[in-house]
């Protein structure tokens, strides 16, 4: 899954229909992840609660989609439909998780949130931006979805640029938790504070499957041919670059050793590293 030990990469240029995309995407994963899940653990009541479609419900907030349109409106300078309809819309998507007693109603214990972050100013004036999403963004969206002090909120949130160091600094709260997501060189990456809280409802924000998880980092592994060279592409390095657990990371590089003749996965010193084989 993630963790919060990050090596800070300089953020890729993104447009306007990449940001879209990958937006799209995100909450295609989150959704799919959510309806795959039979129960929620609720550590306010430290009880799991059953997620299963009649127990759930799902609803969107357009405050931010609403803002997206409106600084279209003010900032762009001609082709305003077009330029809207490329933008990404900055979502937010509620799955509440309802739970009634024998007696009483229906009420929501558990709420699975997936918020999106994209530079909307710069996408409309410039068409891309490589600009990272800071803290008070972060911290006005949590608001808008933590709203109740007897609801546990899992939010996840997704920049289409990537996050500002200091973002890792408001993941915990009293009644909620929050996973941050980004791309990196076409790999989907989840970082989250190690809270107890966490249990298996960390699984929601793994967005990719192991199969991608091996072909991130192949793609990451052939771009980077001077670590290699130097004898510095670990376990450890793919690690803090991609955050995916060790263990996938050693089946990858077994992969590409075995499929590349001058590619040793050597094991013989920690951390595990792929070296380079001269003649």
């Amino acid at each position: 899954m993630g963790s919060t030990r990050i090596r800070r990469a300089r953020a890729a240029e993104i447009d306007r229909l990449a940001a879209q995309a990958a937006e799209e995407s995100y909450f295609e994963r989150i959704t799919a992840n959510v309806n795959s899940t039979a129960g929620i653990f609720d550590p306010g009541t430290n009880r799991t609660f059953d997620a299963s479609p009649r127990n759930r419900v799902t609803k969107t907030l357009d405050e931010r989609s609403s803002e997206v349109k409106s600084t279209v409106k003010r900032l762009a300078e001609k082709d305003l439909m077009r330029t809207y309809e490329e933008m990404p819309k900055n979502g937010i998507v509620l799955h509440e998780v309802h739970h009634k007693e024998i007696l009483g109603r229906p009420s929501v214990r558990v709420t699975v949130a997936a918020a999106s972050f994209s530079p909307v100013e710069d996408l409309v004036k410039a068409g891309s931006s490589r600009r990272r999403i800071g803290t008070d963004e972060l911290v006005r969206v949590k608001d808008l979805v933590v709203r109740s002090e007897s609801v546990f909120y899992y939010v996840g949130a997704f920049a289409t640029t990537g996050w500002d160091d200091e973002a890792r600094r408001a993941l915990v709260g009293t009644n909620y938790l929050i996973a941050l997501s980004d791309r990196m060189e076409g790999a989907w990456r989840t970082y989250y504070s190690p809270d107890p809280r966490w249990r298996a409802a960390s699984r929601l924000f793994d967005l990719t499957t192991e199969e991608e998880k091996v072909e991130a980092i192949r793609r990451w592994v052939t771009k980077h041919t001077f670590e290699l060279l130097m004898d510095e592409l670990t376990e450890d390095t793919v690690f803090e670059e991609l955050g995916y657990a060790i263990p996938i990371v050693r089946e990858a590089f077994e992969l590409i050793a075995a499929s590349d003749r001058y590619v040793r996965f050597d094991t013989s010193t920690r951390p595990y590293r792929l070296v380079r084989v001269y003649g």
